[in-house]
């Protein structure tokens, strides 16, 4: 660190959570969501490990249902820390912007961040349409694959939404700031 204060992350912090109250609520049932996906996951995995050592009987789909569990967490963890700024950053040129240049680069980011993830929208789409146009269903519990993956098209889709939307605010902050 330089001694600004600017992107000071620390170890605690939870990043800041969206404004708007609608992008506030979907960022909070994200949240809720990939949580309680993550205690089933542990709660499975307890199960499984408990009766594999105790009773010689471990659950048959565990292994299936953590994939799918990781999966749909990272899917639902994704649009909070793409609206929060906790994905990994790298801060080369932070102290090389100030003011409107420094506004100039955080809009180019954030376009190029939502530009990504509306491009990735589309592709999953398409291959979610895919798992369910072929009835692609996991090999042991018979669920089918595009559930997870159209999912996966809400959650990119969500944070490209909310990644420009934490940019107008932060615009708005910093215009109503110096006014």
């Amino acid at each position: 660190m330089t001694g600004t204060s600017e992107n000071v992350v620390v170890e605690d912090d939870h990043g800041r959570p969206p404004e708007n109250p609608v992008l506030r609520l979907a960022d909070a049932a994200c949240m809720v969501g990939a949580g309680a996906v993550l205690l089933a996951m542990m709660l499975m995995t307890f199960i499984d490990v408990a009766g594999r050592y105790f009773f010689k009987a471990p659950l048959g789909f565990a292994y299936e249902m953590t994939q799918l569990a990781m999966a749909t967490v990272v899917f639902l963890a994704l649009p909070s820390v793409s609206v929060r700024g906790l994905h990994v950053t790298t801060g080369l040129f932070e102290n090389a912007f100030r003011g409107i240049g420094r506004v100039l680069r955080d809009g180019v980011i954030a376009l190029a961040m939502a530009v990504c993830c509306f491009y990735i929208t589309v592709r999953l789409a398409r291959l979610a349409g895919r798992f369910d146009s072929f009835g692609e269903v996991t090999s042991v519990l018979r669920f089918p694959v595009g559930y997870v993956a159209w999912l996966g098209v809400g959650a990119f889709a969500l944070s490209g939404v909310m990644i420009l939307a934490a940019f107008i605010a932060e615009v708005r902050r910093e215009t109503g700031a110096k006014t």
